[in-house]
């Protein structure tokens, strides 16, 4: 019997060609751009990040996988004031694998805004989008790293959001990981370079 073949990719080292496409920043073609609370957000769309992940590994040489549950956390609305009004968060955790390199993966997060089917599939998918690229950024500059982790493609998620409901979520995805709660704040200190505490919703 001949040997069972899967779609995982192949071990080999990452070629040169691929590195140097890695460490070159975005061409500005291939960055979003939409008006914030803030000012002008720039962001990768989840297509392109795909596209451009295909361009320099190849279609067979990468692929991505939900880790765990989406998961949904109701946002209480007690006293809240001038903001979006935000029902709930989906969150997924979503894992890259590239042949040659170390498998990297991020926590993907979309808000919910109304209480309806098509919203919630939205959201749904729209988590699963965002944690795809969050997880591709770690590769390097080609695919978004050198975007403001504040305002880097969080397509669909409203930037009102209150952070702490999502705190905790860090948490607790950390903890089902084997992670505890003390190693988890340091790699978020070390990550972001601010504690855990002080990060709002978009850069979680």
């Amino acid at each position: 019997m001949g040997a069972e073949r899967t779609n995982a990719p192949q071990s080999r080292r990452l070629s040169t060609a691929a590195k140097r496409k890695l460490r070159r920043p975005l061409a500005a073609e291939h960055i979003s751009e939409r008006e914030g609370d803030d000012g002008t957000v720039r962001y990768l769309e989840g297509w392109r990040a795909i596209q451009l992940a295909n361009a320099i590994f190849g279609e067979d040489r990468w692929g991505a996988e939900v880790v765990g549950e989406v998961t949904y956390r109701p946002i209480p609305q007690t006293g809240r004031r001038n903001a979006t009004p935000v029902l709930g968060i989906y969150t997924a955790t979503v894992r890259v694998t590239v042949a040659g390199c170390p498998s990297h993966s991020d926590v993907g997060v979309a808000a919910v805004e109304e209480q309806t089917p098509e919203h919630h599939a939205t959201a749904y998918k729209a988590a699963v989008t965002d944690g795809l690229k969050r997880a591709l950024r770690h590769l390097g500059a080609g695919l978004g790293n050198e975007l403001s982790a504040r305002v880097d493609g969080t397509d669909d998620i409203c930037p009102a959001v209150d952070a702490e409901p999502l705190r905790r979520e860090v948490l607790t995805i950390a903890e089902r990981a084997g992670s505890d709660e003390a190693r988890t704040r340091e790699w978020v200190a070390e990550k972001y370079g601010c504690p855990l505490d002080e990060l709002d919703a978009p850069r979680l």
